[in-house]
């Protein structure tokens, strides 16, 4: 922008020299105007639009250099005029959505470009600009974002409750652990340990019988004690996430025939809830393993990603097809991980083919979320 600049009567007489743009701006769908470079905006020139869009004559926007500014909600007033004023000095540009009043009352928002006119020697004339009715594009906007913090509302009371759900489950969990622990096992050992004194004191003949009873006593405490850890895991709490899915792993590959690995990246321990969820999504994936994959080797990877844990499951089995609309029968446990992931604000992903393995992948914040982040 050059040191001089038009007098208003200059300008408006340079304006009225430029038939072609009067033809072009008569027929847009928007307010086109021409302003001076001064304090007050001074309008030299808007299109007779302006009746439509604001209640106003060509003539009497004219009239009045303060009629812009009035009609500029009191609520956006002053970032509008701050903003105003700053493009103008720092680019020669200005670019806003703002609400303004109508002659009867109504309020509409509207898009306001402008940019500095120049004349052939590179002198500022004064600024031309566009206003554009954009109210049904931002009330839509508006609804939108009601309904974007309605589904927030909703999912968050939903994790809330599912969190709830959830908890409950794992208190009743350990209430049963340590009642089998407690009760039944003690109750059952005690047994075994009668069965071993009565043995010599049974005649020969009948001590074949009574061997068979205690083992059947015996494989019955080891399926309470199995049933304790698939509860609770005594280790998930004492020794932390790695070490009790070691032992899930072990008991597991165990009964169905699979070798493990696990990779152990922690640096510390996650706090208790999300260990638990950890816990739990992958034990769901490899309990599928064992049900369905066929597998001869898993392996475990779990590791510290940015603000959270990632555990990654990977085995060389039989796959299958994630996109399948009837799930694979024992399947339905990948929505059950997707739901825990999602539950505690995770992501949760599966990748598998039929012949090809499947790789499991979930991750957990371990820093609780900003309202924003729900």
């Amino acid at each position: 922008m050059t040191s001089r600049k038009y007098n208003i009567e200059e300008a408006k007489s340079y304006i009225a020299g430029l038939d072609a743009f009067h033809e072009i701006v008569d027929g847009i769908p928007a307010v086109a105007y021409i302003d001076a470079d001064d304090d007050l905006n001074t309008p030299l020139f808007v299109s007779p639009q302006i009746e439509q869009l604001l209640g106003y004559t060509v003539e009497e926007w004219m009239s009045d250099p303060r009629l812009w500014s009035k009609h500029v909600h009191p609520d956006d007033q002053d970032w509008v005029f701050d903003d105003n004023l700053r493009h103008i000095a720092e680019a020669g540009l200005y670019r806003a959505e703002y609400r303004m009043l109508t002659v009867d009352g109504r309020t509409i928002w509207v898009r306001d470009e402008a940019s500095v006119i120049f004349d052939e020697k590179g002198d500022s004339v004064g600024w031309r600009g566009l206003l554009l009715d954009v109210t049904e594009l931002k009330e839509a906007e508006q609804k939108l974002r009601r309904s974007l913090d309605m589904l927030r509302d909703a999912m968050a009371e939903r994790r809330l409750l599912l969190r709830r759900v959830e908890d409950s489950e794992e208190q009743e969990r350990r209430r049963i652990a340590n009642n089998i622990h407690d009760d039944s096992i003690q109750v059952m050992a005690s047994v075994s340990l009668r069965i071993q004194a009565l043995h010599s004191s049974i005649p020969l003949e009948r001590q074949e019988a009574l061997n068979d009873v205690r083992e059947i006593v015996d494989e019955s405490i080891d399926r309470l004690r199995h049933l304790v850890f698939e509860l609770r895991p005594p280790a998930l709490d004492s020794k932390g996430l790695v070490v009790a899915l070691r032992q899930y792993l072990e008991r597991t590959g165990a009964e169905v025939g699979f070798d493990y690995r696990v990779v152990d990246k922690l640096a510390l321990e996650p706090p208790s809830d999300v260990r638990l969820q950890l816990y739990r999504i992958a034990q769901e994936a490899i309990s599928n393993v064992g049900r369905h994959a066929d597998a001869r080797l898993v392996q475990v990877k779990v590791e510290h990603r940015g603000s959270g844990v990632g555990v990654r499951i990977e085995d060389d089995g039989k796959g299958f097809n994630p996109g399948d609309s009837e799930p694979a029968p024992g399947h339905l446990g990948t929505s059950a991980m997707r739901e825990r992931a999602e539950m505690a604000n995770g992501v949760f992903d599966i990748k598998s083919e039929p012949g090809g393995g499947t790789v499991v992948e979930f991750w957990l914040p371990t820093e609780s979320p900003t309202p924003s982040d729900v």
